[in-house]
């Protein structure tokens, strides 16, 4: 994650950076981008850069977790309580119309990068990003279904979370071992997996509802 000093900086001047940065990884494929290329992109000496930032990588996961953390805000603050709207969305943005914002056009295209970038990076961002961001809100998001009733009374949110956070690193690895770049063909696997899941979290009635909600979607 960024350096202190980075954070010290004003708003206007962070953000300036990260929209260059976001440019610059959206315009290229990840293992392309040189160093070279990251300094002209954000107009930075390399003393600055690494006042800030430890390397590449450093600064994509900076990225890809303010497009997470934005997107957790959305959820916390939104009447849309549902794992299954949380989970089919997660990295992917909107999802047949589906809201997730307010995310910007450029934000929606960094998130799609993250399907794309080498395995480490994957990885990297999986241990150092989405792992502390994503647990706490889908626990959150347990409790609130558990108090509407929407829950079996026999899930353990620890064990449903930490699969859940999974989950999106795991389709994505999914996609990349059987080569499925079709965006639909991603989001309708997706959504299988997320009834799938929703069909053991469930109480019948809920489950039937969500059911009848998806054949409607469908029409």
């Amino acid at each position: 994650m960024p350096k202190n000093t980075f954070f010290r900086l004003e708003e206007a001047r962070r953000e300036e950076i990260s929209n260059s940065a976001m440019h610059l990884f959206v315009n290229n494929l990840y293992e392309d981008i040189t160093m070279k290329m990251v300094l002209d992109s954000l107009s930075m000496h390399p003393g600055t850069f690494y006042r800030y930032f430890e390397d590449k990588d450093d600064l994509y996961c900076h990225l890809i977790r303010n497009v997470t953390q934005k997107r957790a805000a959305y959820f916390n603050n939104s009447s849309e309580d549902s794992l299954y709207s949380y989970f089919l969305t997660g990295l992917f943005g909107n999802v047949n119309g589906m809201v997730t914002e307010p995310l910007n056009e450029l934000e929606i295209k960094l998130t799609k990068t993250f399907s794309y970038v080498p395995e480490n990076i994957l990885l990297k961002v999986y241990v150092n990003v989405l792992k502390g961001e994503s647990f706490p809100l889908i626990k959150d998001i347990l409790r609130r279904m558990r108090v509407d009733g929407h829950l079996r009374p026999d899930v353990d949110d620890d064990l449903i979370s930490f699969m859940f956070e999974s989950m999106q690193l795991n389709l994505i690895m999914f996609f990349r071992e059987f080569d499925i770049k079709d965006s639909k063909l991603q989001h309708k696997i997706s959504k299988y997996f997320a009834e799938f899941m929703g069909h053991g979290l469930l109480e019948d009635h809920k489950y039937s509802e969500m059911v009848s909600d998806l054949k409607g979607e469908r029409k």
